[in-house]
C-alpha cells in the first residue's frame, strides 16, 4: 500500500462493518444500493424498500458467511460497500463484490481491490477468492485481471435483467498466486494505490449485544416455537406441545428482562 513518503498525501479510506454503522448512515447505504449505476449490475435490480434493506442488514449480524463493510472517507460519508459472501471455512474460498457511489471514482476502486484482497488472504485466512461480473460490465473483468484475476468460465444466458437473459463472466484467484504476484502488481499500479490509505476495521472477536439485537434474536427463537406449536397441534395432539410452550413463557420472561435493560438505557 502507500509509501511512507507518499501516506501523508494520501486519502484516508476507512471500511467499516455495516453493521456497526448509525442507522443514518445505513440509509445513505441504501441510496447507494437504488442507484441507477449500481442496480444496472446487480443480480436484483429493483428499487430496494427500506423493510428489505434493514432487514437484509439485519440478517448479517447472524450470517457467518457474509461480511459486509461501508466504504467512508474522511468525513465519514459513505461511497460504496464492499463484501465478502459465501466463506466456506471447509475449502478456504469466498465470494466478493463491490460497488462505489457515482461520485467515488478517480482509482479507488484499484485500491479497494488491492487492500481487501489481502484482508482475505491474510485477515481471514483463505485461499480463494472468486467473483462474477454480469456480461456487459468489461470495464470491471479487465479491473479484476490487472489485479491477478483470471477467467474460469462464462456462462451465457444465466440470469434475466430487465426481461432478458445475460451471460456471467466467472474469475477467480488464488492465495498462491497473489502471494507470488502481489508486488509486481503494487509496482505497475502504485501511482494509483499511492494516492489512497485503505483501513479495514474487523474484528472476528464477537462483542456484546445491544439489547436490540438480542431482543430481536429472542423474538426469532419464538416465532420457530410457535410455529412447532402450530404443527405438533394440528399434526399431532395438543398434549405434545405443551413442552414447546413452556419454553415459549421463559424466553417471554428473557425478552421483559431485555426490554427493561433497553428502557434503563
Amino acid at each position: 500500500m502507500p509509501t511512507e513518503q507518499n501516506r501523508t498525501e494520501s486519502r484516508n479510506i476507512k471500511l467499516v462493518q455495516i453493521i456497526e454503522t448509525s442507522t443514518e448512515l445505513q440509509l445513505k447505504v441504501r441510496d447507494i444500493r437504488n442507484e441507477e449505476g449500481v442496480r444496472k449490475w446487480m443480480y436484483t435490480d429493483h428499487n430496494i424498500e427500506l423493510n428489505e434493506h434493514f432487514g437484509w442488514i439485519n440478517h448479517l449480524k447472524t450470517d457467518k458467511k457474509q461480511i459486509v463493510f461501508v466504504i467512508l472517507d474522511e468525513e465519514s460519508e459513505p461511497l460504496g460497500v464492499v463484501s465478502v459472501n459465501a466463506i466456506d471455512q471447509l475449502h478456504k474460498k469466498a465470494d466478493w463484490a463491490y460497488y462505489l457511489t457515482k461520485n467515488a471514482r478517480g482509482g479507488l476502486g484499484s485500491a479497494i481491490e488491492y487492500a481487501f484482497i489481502d484482508f482475505v488472504f491474510n485477515r481471514l485466512n483463505l485461499q480463494k477468492l472468486n467473483c462474477e461480473v454480469i456480461d456487459g460490465n468489461g470495464s470491471v473483468v479487465k479491473l479484476h485481471k490487472k489485479f491477478l484475476f483470471e477467467d474460469e468460465g462464462f456462462r451465457g444466458s444465466n440470469i434475466i435483467k430487465q426481461g432478458k437473459r445475460i451471460g456471467v463472466h466467472f474469475l477467480g484467484l488464488t492465495k498462491e498466486n497473489w502471494i507470488s504476484g502481489r508486488n509486481d502488481v503494487f509496482e505497475k499500479y502504485q501511482k494509483v494505490l499511492n494516492k489512497f490509505n485503505i483501513s479495514i476495521n474487523w474484528n472476528e472477536v464477537e462483542k456484546e449485544k445491544h439489547p436490540l439485537d438480542e431482543i430481536e434474536s429472542a423474538r426469532a427463537r419464538n416465532n420457530l416455537n410457535w410455529m412447532n406449536v402450530l404443527r405438533l397441534v394440528l399434526e399431532l395432539s395438543p398434549e405434545h406441545g405443551r413442552a414447546l410452550v413452556t419454553d415459549i413463557r421463559n424466553i417471554d420472561k428473557e425478552i421483559s428482562k431485555l426490554t427493561d435493560k433497553l428502557i434503563a438505557l
